[in-house]
């Protein structure tokens, strides 16, 4: 059943991808059994997409700085920053164990709960509320598909670091969308 859902996950994944002008080959490791040590092709699928979420997530993340309303919701934002750079930090390295190189095939590509620059354009049109209620919606988005895809990676993954990254990270993302939900019932 394991191998079942580690051919699925990046399935699942991928088809969340909107087609890049020029896709970049991944390099496929060998799949190894859900119990093993090695990075397994979910891994690093997980790995690779959670990166390009956290990557894409950045520039929104920095919007609410200036144009937020609500001071905790700019707080939130803030520390969601600084927290997504060292998550990005982990994702790398442990790509780097499973001895992936190279352009993250997803960097490029628009996914869901992935700020696209459509989002970021007109979200840089607002200010205040109006800002507040769209970047709630996209952070909401955004927060939920890390949750999401953490979670497949928990349940299908073969690599040990990578599945217990999975686990911190979603417990943190379940954790921020519990603080969004607060902060945005007073927005």
């Amino acid at each position: 059943m394991s191998r079942v859902l580690g051919f699925l996950l990046p399935a699942v994944l991928l088809l969340g991808c909107s087609a890049a002008p020029d896709p970049v080959p991944v390099p496929a490791p060998v799949q190894a059994p859900a119990s093993s040590g090695a990075f397994t092709t979910t891994d690093v699928a997980w790995l690779q997409l959670a990166e390009a979420l956290h990557t894409r997530a950045l520039p929104l993340l920095e919007l609410a700085r200036d144009r937020a309303a609500d001071r905790p919701l700019a707080g939130l934002a803030a520390r969601l920053g600084a927290e997504h750079e060292g998550g990005r930090g982990r994702l790398r390295a442990l790509l780097a164990q499973a001895r992936v190189a190279g352009e993250n095939p997803h960097a490029r590509h628009d996914m869901p709960g992935m700020p696209t620059a459509a989002d970021l354009t007109a979200l840089s049109g607002l200010r205040d509320d109006a800002f507040d209620r769209r970047f709630v919606t996209l952070l909401r988005a955004y927060l939920e598909q890390l949750a999401l895809v953490a979670k497949g990676e928990q349940s299908a993954g073969g690599a040990r670091q990578a599945r217990e990254l999975a686990s911190a990270m979603r417990r943190d993302h379940t954790a921020h969308l519990a603080e969004l939900d607060r902060i945005a019932g007073r927005t």
